[in-house]
């Protein structure tokens, strides 16, 4: 077993702080549709019965994607961190079908053999590993399916100056970088025939009552945003000061949520 902790990883190693923040963005968003139901527009996926869901977190899209699959699936999640087992697996056992959690590092290559998968899942996670596409094409099936959702560059740079943070160099903007809506696409050519994308459009919106709420989702974020953060750690004075300040000034704070999701059939390794 190979266990990696970047600190690029370090917010999702709590399920209960990351099931938190999903609950602030869920409560903010001006888009009213779950986009796990968005990223599963079309897809037929009842004959699906080997799935893979790399970064699976504590589950969020593995309970979605269990209950359309196969009676007899086996849903195998894997995640960097070892504290996302019990959440992942209490997240798919009121399917009925089989869970699987392997912690582990993903890079370029994946432990299975060819045609190992009907569907692979990968939930703002592939910029993590984006080294992995060809791999993810080889383990998948002739009919198999690359269910991949990611942010927008352009979003992840406009969380920066509503949060009072406008250095575009930091961790989050690099790490949206490596896979996101605007080149999706193109790491995704060379390895998959059909490649169909939706946009999910969004935003956050916080008023001066939401205001703890806009403080929870910084706060999960904050390692992504300022250098040498801690998960933990709390706002640093000047950070929440320019919120109050802005709130004030504008009665809200808008920050930008757009993502994409990317469904990839036909891969090129066979």
């Amino acid at each position: 077993m190979l266990i990696m902790t970047p600190s690029s990883t370090w917010p999702f190693q709590s399920p209960l702080a990351h099931e938190a923040a999903s609950a602030v963005i869920r409560d903010r968003s001006t888009n009213r549709q779950d986009i796990r139901e968005a990223s599963l527009q079309g897809l037929n996926l009842a004959s699906a019965r080997d799935v893979l869901d790399l970064g699976c977190g504590f589950g969020f899209m593995a309970e979605t994607l269990a209950m359309r699959v196969a009676e007899d699936a086996k849903v195998v999640g894997v995640d960097v961190w070892p504290d996302n087992e019990e959440a992942f697996r209490e997240r798919i056992a009121p399917s009925g079908r089989q869970g699987e959690f392997r912690c582990l590092s993903v890079d370029s290559t994946l432990p299975w053999p060819d045609r190992s998968f009907d569907l692979v899942v990968c939930s703002y996670s592939l910029y993590f590993f984006p080294k992995v596409i060809p791999d993810i094409a080889r383990i998948l099936r002739e009919k198999g399916v690359l269910l991949a959702i990611t942010h927008s560059e352009r979003s992840v740079e406009g969380q920066l100056p509503a949060a009072g943070l406008a250095d575009a160099a930091c961790e989050l903007v690099t790490l949206a970088r490596q896979f996101s809506a605007e080149n999706g696409r193109e790491k995704l050519a060379g390895s998959f025939g059909t490649i169909r994308r939706i946009d999910y459009h969004n935003s956050l919106r916080f008023r001066p009552e939401h205001r703890e709420d806009l403080y929870a989702y910084l706060r999960f974020k904050l390692p992504l945003l300022i250098p040498n953060a801690k998960p933990g750690d709390e706002l640093p004075d000047e950070l929440t000061g320019f919120i109050k300040r802005l709130l004030a000034s504008r009665g809200e704070v808008v920050i930008g949520k757009d993502d994409a999701i990317f469904q990839c059939r036909d891969p090129l390794c066979h």
